[in-house]
């Protein structure tokens, strides 16, 4: 009874409850990729959530070259640019997170992957193949406070 009473009174004083754990935060906005590569807007797409890619991030020259899906399995659509393209597809709300599909360019495939925001308010990305994962972390994007800001018009 005292462990009850105890565990009952460490979870109410650091506001973990079942409701707490029910729900995900939202993840539309807009968000860096990992390596300063993309940038990517989530918002609604009907029922569910979808990303597109809106411009480059500030790893790449400002004036370069569009960047194209030249890895696309698909040879037609290797010439169109990554700006513009949705990259997630079919996310909806699954627990306490977001499952859907992401397209990676860099390999030309889309995998299933989970969404979630972190404590350190970071989008944790994480699209799985068979048994292989690979985990990356978006940062939030505030127009305002990044100059280097290159979207598509």
């Amino acid at each position: 009874m005292r462990i009850t009473r105890r565990v009952v009174t460490f979870l109410a004083a650091f506001g973990i409850t079942s409701a707490g754990f029910a729900a995900a935060l939202p993840i539309t906005g807009t968000w860096l990729t990992n390596r300063d590569r993309g940038i990517v807007r989530i918002a609604r797409c009907g029922s569910e959530v979808c990303a597109t890619i809106t411009g480059r991030g500030p790893a790449y020259p400002k004036d370069g070259p569009p960047a194209l899906d030249v890895k696309n399995g698909d040879t037609a659509l290797r010439a169109r640019p990554l700006v513009g393209l949705v990259v997630m597809t079919n996310a909806h709300l699954e627990g306490n997170h977001w499952q859907g599909n992401i397209y990676s360019p860099d390999d030309g495939r889309a995998y299933p992957a989970t969404f979630a925001i972190q404590p350190n308010g970071t989008l944790k990305v994480r699209g799985c193949w068979f048994f292989v994962c690979l985990t990356q972390s978006w940062t939030p994007v505030r127009p305002d406070d990044t100059p280097w800001l290159q979207t598509a018009r």
